[in-house]
């Protein structure tokens, strides 16, 4: 190749604006799969590394939390303790670091263990339909059509992935069916309840504070320094990849990419997820999907796609 054609194309890229919607795309995609692959690698570590749960989310929710507070003092030095010194604020914090936060992300993980990361990953994604039906009682409104379908596609897809489409058995582990519940009600109290912190304090502030108490909390019951498990050089990658990149990257470039795009086109992009998972998971662990599963992944899917495209 040329020289002048070698200077031609370094120039192009340099001159990519880091700001522009296709950036912002590739950052919530980009997001979207460490989550998913995230989940596998929780797999992978619980299941032959036999390293616990609650160990994993205690460490990965106060490292990445003590470390996003430190990015936010050096641009809100003046405001980052003031959600700690009002005691209505002090305590609507710490039941989202424990009610939302912790338990979004450990039952999460609990459900990984009972089952795999594919299914646990599209079942915590049925909270949007949750959130549509709860705004719609709250707001005593009649839910709208797009709700109605979602509702339908998000009962056929849960029906779906937990009985293998066959009415008179259930394939899916009781325990994975519970735990996954918890997650998904989790998540529902994770995207509700810091509604009103958000409107007085940034996105960041508000998670970094909601990581670091959540995962102070879970260390009173299960210490980061009480480690059970195989630690060798995978496992440790695989440690380091979960608190860095699922903990932290990721949560980074989904909100440069929502501030770009808005959260309507977000939400969208991000259902990237649970189909990250769920390739990760047939492609690295063998975990077997049937037409019946995949059908109910896409059915969750769908849901996602129709209410964050309708704003509801």
């Amino acid at each position: 190749m040329p020289l002048s054609s070698i200077k031609q194309t370094l120039s192009s890229i340099k001159t990519i604006n880091l700001t522009s919607e296709r950036a912002g795309m590739i950052y919530i995609i980009a997001a979207g799969c460490i989550w998913g692959f995230g989940g596998v690698v929780g797999q992978y570590i619980m299941q032959y590394k036999h390293i616990d749960a609650a160990w994993i989310i205690g460490i990965r929710l106060w490292l990445p939390g003590l470390l996003l507070l430190s990015l936010c003092y050096r641009k809100h030095k003046s405001t980052i303790f003031n959600p700690l010194k009002n005691p209505q604020e002090l305590m609507l914090l710490i039941i989202f670091s424990v009610v939302g936060m912790m338990a979004s992300q450990l039952f999460y993980f609990l459900t990984i263990k009972y089952s795999n990361a594919a299914t646990a990953t599209i079942l915590q994604y049925l909270y949007p339909v949750i959130i549509a039906i709860i705004l719609a009682i709250y707001l005593r409104k009649r839910p709208s059509i797009y709700v109605i379908i979602a509702i339908i596609l998000a009962i056929t897809g849960a029906f779906c992935l937990v009985t293998d489409g066959s009415i008179d058995k259930i394939t899916l582990p009781a325990k994975a069916i519970v735990y996954g519940s918890i997650c998904v009600i989790g998540s529902v109290t994770y995207t509700l309840l810091p509604i009103p912190l958000l409107k007085k304090y940034n996105t960041t502030t508000i998670a970094g504070w909601g990581m670091f108490i959540g995962g102070i909390i879970l260390n009173f019951f299960h210490p980061f320094w009480q480690f059970s498990g195989i630690l060798d050089f995978t496992a440790i990658l695989s440690i380091i990849f979960i608190i860095f990149a699922t903990g932290m990257l990721a949560f980074l470039l989904y909100l440069i990419g929502v501030k770009i795009l808005g959260s309507s086109k977000g939400s969208i992009l991000a259902t990237i997820e649970p189909l990250a998972a769920a390739f990760s998971s047939v492609l690295f662990l063998n975990v077997k999907f049937s037409w019946v599963d995949w059908f109910g992944a896409a059915c969750i899917i769908a849901m996602i796609v129709i209410l964050a495209k309708n704003k509801v």
